[in-house]
């Protein structure tokens, strides 16, 4: 036996879970991947016989290949000191024989596992497994419900051993000879008592020795000694299930389920269902059309028999089982797709971003997790489809993500630099380890996340906790510039993610899908597509393109997709600059996504609050409005929601026309003028990450580079000499930080609030001498001013949170918004004989929706005399918005194909 610390190979001992003929099983800890796995290791008397170890490796090189959800896992076979061992997946649950020691199993859960059980030897026995030694002891049930375990080996329980593996004691000792037989004996099909060969219609007798002790909590077949035993199982028939289970307490089964348990224990495997997929199809329609399905006596031994569906006074009975069998995931779904929209809580937003996500799926696809955006606060919830009310989780979250068991949710803390998780039961959330996330994560059920950092690459880490360790680098022959999105596939080993590369002119190629395994090799191509990809069971990748959601075929064995995509859904909020799509996916086929960029209206306001129209309704504008330093013409960047990509615009107040600034298919955004109104600085994306360009308004000179750091660049102000630019930098060390730059690149970039909180929004004051700016130090958003030398005291202008400052043109008022309360305030100001401001005075308030999703900066801007406000704002009367959610969507993904 071996002790904890003890390692075979990579994999060190943390304790024993059980042991028996067939070997001993540990739990253990793989130190490379930082997982927990079980190691089972063959027996010393076996280890020693060449035929039994060629076997051994033999069987394990076929099981590896398996790859399904009620599989157990083979993930390694290994061989230390001449013991051969298999390293498994650790899978957490009790199994069937125990869960029988409490009596048969309710209704819907015994179609649940019968269905999941039939699914998985399905699954097997097209790789051409037999398992052979099924049995309630090689069978798991854990949260995602029913696992088979040690398939193809002949073994015994795995993970929760409490007799020896290799024999049962018979019912009151009353067993000849040494008193025990072998375990499976009381599940082998007369074929294999009479040595005969086992094929799948083997396993599918065993199956139905399993319904039937699932349905009334005893063996289908009983004997007194082995003899009595095997005679049974060779001659008699049990009886019928419906008149051995319990009158009471466990509900009532559907009677067709006598005819499927019947034909699974025909002697003659002729007379069996002829495949699993045969029995997983009945079990499937008996769940779906409830108690109330009967089978015509005259026709029951034969396949495709005709089925009637009779009402009866159980019709309570019959919606029971259906909600029963929904809330249990089966894979059989109904025919319709159905399609619903969940609100969001009043007063929040959920709005697209570039990098992080706000929505996620359980994998069960019994839960939504989404993020709004309320007075400034980012919360995450959790959304049950069987409620009519969100629940709150924490706040200050962006990117949800899902544990395999449907219990967790994952999430970054942005202001903590923290990767998360918090039970949906509630409670204070853990750490697991210190990140800068660009995208979102993925939790596999092997206990592994993958997650990717700023301009390195994809990092795994333990759901537990621990250290990030690298997955993947950037690839210097291919220019990449960032690695995002990975994907778990199902078996825990390849993952799916894009790259960003550069054409050999520095300008972004397209972006590249790869797959590769987290262990090592070559990444192979799949696909180009500008989105994220998720893999969807049973074989579909979803991407965006162009605000539509795409599924195309996609194999997981071969790693492989064919034939074309088809549209999914339209009118998806979608940022072609990261790919970021807003869409969700579940294991169990429920899919969720939330529409484009929202509509604005350009409004002009004067001091009180009263609206002037402008020409210029329902566009998608963004957060940066600017107005020119002569106060005729506006900047501003309008997103495209069906490309995903914002442009800049140029608008003529006098005029009231509008006309392109840039037209390049990449992302252009946050324009800044120069003081003399001849130049404009904004973002790109056109060489990958988000640069600074500048180009002069009479569009006569091409845009250049002025600023290329390793993260995303925007110019929040330009000084009235136009010597420095103010910059906001987003630090994996600190988060946002407040820079000064050169255009012509000397001198060298200088910080000028960079600490380990959030700096941004810097404004210089009309004589450079000073610098408004945000800062969240005191624990919420709050606007200071500073000397812009960088050299003495700040001080706090804002009183109860505070952001988006604008100076006046004569410097002697300070505008800014209070987030809490959704209004403008204006400050005096005055500097002489040193600096000093006035207390805030509110002129007026905004729409709540403006600063329910705008956390961080408001769209808006001040005339240069301060009398006169533009502000991009919803429309009065915006139209309802919420998640979108389809049930059954690959329903219509067949017809359409």
């Amino acid at each position: 036996m071996l002790g904890p610390g003890v390692r075979l190979g990579p994999y060190e001992i943390v304790s024993i879970l059980g042991a028996g003929g067939m070997g001993q099983i540990y739990r253990a800890r793989d130190v490379r991947l930082d997982r927990t796995v079980a190691i089972k290791l063959l027996p010393e008397e076996f280890s020693g016989r060449a035929d039994r170890r060629q076997r051994f490796h033999h069987e394990a090189r076929l099981i590896s290949a398996l790859n399904h959800p009620h599989i157990c896992a083979l993930f390694d076979i290994g061989e230390q000191d001449g013991v051969a061992f298999l390293v498994m997946e650790y899978v957490e649950g009790e199994t069937l024989d125990d869960r029988l020691t409490r009596g048969p199993l309710p209704a819907n859960n015994l179609l649940r596992y019968a269905i999941e059980i039939a699914d998985a030897l399905d699954h097997a026995h097209r790789a051409q497994i037999t398992h052979r030694d099924l049995k309630p002891s090689n069978i798991m049930l854990t949260a995602d419900g029913a696992k088979l375990l040690d398939f193809g080996l002949a073994q015994g329980p795995a993970f929760a051993v409490s007799t020896p593996e290799s024999t049962l004691s018979m019912p009151g000792g009353k067993l000849t000879g040494e008193g025990t037989i072998v375990g499976t004996l009381h599940y082998m099909a007369p074929e294999q008592l009479e040595g005969g060969t086992a094929d799948a219609r083997t396993d599918i007798f065993a199956c139905g020795t399993l319904l039937f002790e699932m349905a009334t909590g005893k063996k289908a077949f009983e004997g007194q000694s082995q003899a009595s035993l095997i005679a049974s199982i060779l001659t008699s028939e049990p009886p019928p299930i419906s008149s051995a289970r319990p009158p009471s307490g466990v509900g009532m089964l559907p009677p067709a389920l006598d005819h499927i348990v019947d034909r699974c224990l025909a002697k003659n495997p002729d007379d069996r269902w002829q495949s699993a997929r045969d029995l997983k199809s009945e079990l499937q329609w008996i769940g779906a059309k409830g108690s109330g399905a009967v089978v015509n006596a005259e026709t029951q031994n034969h396949r495709g028999a005709a089925r009637a569906v009779v009402t009866s006074a159980a019709a309570a009975v019959v919606a029971l089982i259906g909600i029963g069998l929904f809330v249990a995931r089966t894979p059989e779904v109904p025919d319709e797709v159905v399609r619903f929209t969940i609100p969001v809580p009043t007063g929040s937003a959920v709005a697209r971003g570039p990098i992080t996500t706000r929505l996620a799926l359980s994998p069960n696809g019994r839960r939504i997790a989404f993020v709004t955006t309320t007075a400034g606060v980012d919360r995450l919830w959790v959304q049950s489809l069987d409620s009519l009310t969100p629940k709150a989780l924490v706040d200050s979250a962006e990117s949800p993500f899902w544990s395999p068991d449907s219990e967790w949710v994952g999430f970054f803390a942005p202001g903590e630099g923290q990767l998360k998780k918090v039970a949906i039961t509630g409670g204070p959330p853990r750490v697991i380890c210190p990140a800068a996330i660009i995208d979102v994560p993925t939790w596999h059920r092997n206990g592994t996340i993958l997650f990717a950092q700023t301009d390195v690459g994809i990092f795994r880490v333990s759901a537990d906790g621990g250290t990030p360790v690298q997955v993947t680098t950037l690839e210097g022959s291919r220019r990449e510039i960032n690695h995002l999105w990975p994907a778990w596939l199902p078996d825990g080993r390849h993952f799916i993610y894009t790259a960003t590369s550069l054409d050999a002119h520095g300008v972004r190629a397209p972006r590249s899908v790869y797959v590769r395994s987290v262990d090592a090799g070559a990444p192979l191509l799949l696909m180009r597509a500008e989105s994220r990809v998720l893999y969807s069971p049973p074989g579909y990748l979803l991407y965006a393109d162009q605000g539509a959601l795409l599924a195309q075929v996609f194999d997981p064995d071969k790693r492989a997709v064919s034939g074309d995509a088809v549209k999914v859904a339209e009118d998806l909020a979608y940022y072609r600059t990261t790919g970021n799509g807003a869409f969700a996916v579940s294991d169990s086929g429920v899919l969720a996504y939330y529409g484009g960029t929202l509509a604005s209206d350009l409004i002009s306001l004067d001091r009180s609050g009263r609206k002037s129209d402008t020409p210029w309704a329902h566009q998608p504008f963004a957060s940066s409005i600017r107005i020119s330093p002569d106060g005729q013409r506006i900047l501003a960047d309008l997103t495209d929601p069906h490309v995903g990509t914002s442009d800049i615009w140029s608008f003529d107040l006098s005029r009231r026309v509008a006309s392109r600034f840039t037209t390049e298919v990449t992302d252009e955004s946050s324009p800044i003028w120069s003081r003399d109104g001849r130049r404009v600085v904004f973002s790109s994306d056109r060489a990958g990450a988000n640069d600074l360009y500048v180009k002069t308004t009479n569009g006569r000179e091409d845009a250049a580079v002025v600023f290329s750091r390793n993260g995303p660049q925007v110019a929040t102000d330009w000084s009235s000499d136009g010597r420095w630019l103010v910059v906001e930098d987003n630090s994996r060390d600190t988060g946002r930080d407040l820079w000064i730059v050169s255009p012509d690149g000397t001198p060298q970039p200088r910080p000028i609030a960079r600490t380990r909180f959030q700096e941004w929004g810097g404004r210089l004051s009309p004589d450079d001498r000073w610098i408004a700016f945000v800062t969240d130090e005191s624990g919420s958003s709050e606007v200071y001013v500073m000397p812009f030398t960088g050299v003495g005291d700040k001080r706090r202008i804002s009183t109860a949170g505070g952001i988006s400052p604008r100076w006046r043109r004569d410097g002697r008022e300070l505008f800014y918004v209070s987030p809490d309360s959704g209004s403008v305030m204006a400050v005096a100001i005055a500097e002489t004989p040193t600096f000093t401001a006035g207390l805030p005075v509110r002129l007026f308030d905004l729409q709540p929706a403006d600063t329910a999703r705008r956390p961080r900066e408001i769209g808006y801007d001040v005339s240069p005399d301060g009398q006169g406000f533009l502000i991009s704002t919803p429309p009065e009367q915006p139209a309802p918005r919420g998640i979108a959610v389809v049930l059954n969507w690959q329903r219509e993904l067949n017809a359409a194909r």
